[in-house]
């Protein structure tokens, strides 16, 4: 999906709901504060943190095509009015703007941006105060410390004097954020010549095996990872790696399926995601090594008296020094 059609869409829902200067004005607004974080500020977001995954133009523009793909079938957005695109527009444009000044809570650092890009005139108060709520609770704690960022913004909100579904929006925009990972995340060149410092790599790594799809239709949402095992690296070393790397893919599966079911709780245009459906596969010297893994479901049923499983115990096949042993042993 072209971030084109997202723009596109945008434009053709303002031009439908507001008149023709009014609407204008709000188009203009869009492409212009695109085009000055584009320019000034996506491309320094690299030189502030060299060493993490993009968060840069691709970024912006794989969001926009998750939101797409989490409000439609058929990559047409209908459930938003033109005033609720134009703010998810924004808040996609800015939630991640504030890293140029560092990392450490970019999500607060968001006020800064805009008001360099948008401007600190008393008629953009209001928006300025719609985007920077929303991008705050993308990531981040709430004010008693709970990762529970949403509960703290109102379920409604307004802008140009029509209704917006504020919470709706930034539950949408942190889901949509959460599901864009993959290959165009990280760099091929400087993972195969090493130049990742060690706290990042593991996310550089997580990235590489990536591959995310958004399925409305079958209500849920599909990750498979394609993990290539060195040929020229020893087993002892293989097996260090892939004991890490399964480690923290699990632990991201379940972050992801749990921001599934976090989102989901605070938007109903998020209600058709009812289950996370996650596979691997092991390739090694161009074969595609066997395994007995099934794919993995997670869905929101609860069993009263159940704790919380990790990925080995819903299925024992994942057990990682069973995998790794079975992985290693057609090396």
């Amino acid at each position: 999906m072209s971030t084109k059609n997202f723009d596109k869409q945008l434009h053709e829902k303002i031009r439908k709901d507001f008149e023709k200067n009014k609407g204008q004005e709000l188009i203009n607004a869009y492409d212009q504060a695109k085009l000055q974080l584009e320019k000034d500020v996506y491309p320094n977001i690299r030189g502030a943190e060299p060493y993490y995954t993009d968060h840069g133009a691709n970024h912006v523009s794989n969001v926009q095509e998750n939101a797409i793909d989490l409000l439609s079938d058929d990559g047409i957005i209908t459930y938003l009015s033109g005033i609720e695109m134009y703010c998810l527009g924004m808040f996609i444009l800015f939630h991640d703007a504030g890293i140029v000044y560092g990392r450490k809570n970019h999500h607060k650092k968001v006020a800064k941006v805009f008001d360099v890009i948008r401007g600190t005139k008393t008629s953009l108060l209001r928006e300025k105060t719609v985007v920077v709520r929303a991008t705050g609770a993308h990531t981040g704690t709430a004010q008693d410390g709970s990762r529970d960022t949403l509960k703290e913004l109102d379920e409604r909100e307004h802008l140009e004097r029509r209704p917006v579904r504020l919470r709706e929006l930034a539950a949408i925009l942190r889901f949509a954020d959460e599901l864009a990972e993959g290959p165009q995340r990280t760099s091929a060149f400087m993972h195969a010549e090493g130049l990742y410092i060690p706290d990042s790599q593991k996310f550089h790594d997580y990235a590489d095996i990536t591959h995310i799809l958004i399925e409305r239709g079958t209500n849920r949402i599909a990750i498979t990872y394609e993990i290539k095992i060195d040929v020229d690296q020893s087993n002892k070393v293989r097996r260090l790696h892939l004991s890490r790397l399964l480690k923290f893919v699990y632990k991201r599966i379940q972050k992801l399926n749990q921001e599934r079911q976090y989102a989901r709780y605070y938007s109903e245009l998020l209600a058709p995601f009812k289950s996370t459906h996650v596979t691997f596969n092991f390739h090694y010297g161009g074969d595609i090594l066997a395994t007995d893994l099934l794919p993995i479901k997670l869905t929101d049923i609860v069993v009263p008296g159940d704790q919380t499983k990790d990925i080995s115990a819903i299925d024992p096949s994942y057990s990682i020094n069973e995998l790794v042993d079975n992985l290693l042993a057609q090396c």
